[in-house]
């Protein structure tokens, strides 16, 4: 998975949205308010998000409701970047379904965000802190800007 992915994924799975990488508070997430995220924090934040996403209470996420849980298009999307979005959206679904029951359980969404904290967790304390989210975005405009996006 690319790093900008990576951020995206996770921000998403936190349940956070940062508008810059220099937004305080750094998400949602950070709920003792030391300005970064622990792992603690990102396991509850993807607990939490998973049991917004369960309409159904029935404490598993259908493709439905976990593309609920995912950024929409933008308004001005074309048909041929909306049905790009379905399939990254589908593909993230059938990586994180580990069982492939079709389901993804509280335990799979949770865990799907472990190997993305370590990745941004770049001096390995065990918390994100906002200068690493700033760097990973940093890093993220930069690719775009070699791909001319």
């Amino acid at each position: 998975m690319s790093l900008s992915r990576t951020a995206l994924v996770l921000f998403v799975a936190l349940g956070g949205c940062v508008a810059t990488a220099s937004a305080a508070p750094l998400t949602s997430a950070d709920t003792n308010g030391d300005g970064a995220i622990s792992r603690d924090e990102a396991m509850q934040a993807q607990n939490d998000s998973f049991d917004r996403l369960d309409n159904d209470g029935n404490g598993q996420l259908d493709p439905d409701e976990f593309d609920a849980g995912q950024p929409s298009a933008p308004e001005d999307a074309s048909k041929a970047d909306i049905a790009r979005r379905k399939q990254v959206v589908s593909r993230w679904f059938n990586q994180i379904d580990a069982d492939d029951s079709g389901q993804v359980s509280k335990a799979e969404y949770r865990d799907a965000v472990s190997p993305y904290f370590d990745r941004l967790d770049a001096n390995h304390d065990g918390k994100i802190s906002q200068t690493e989210l700033r760097e990973s975005f940093q890093e993220v405009d930069e690719a775009q800007a070699e791909l001319g996006g």
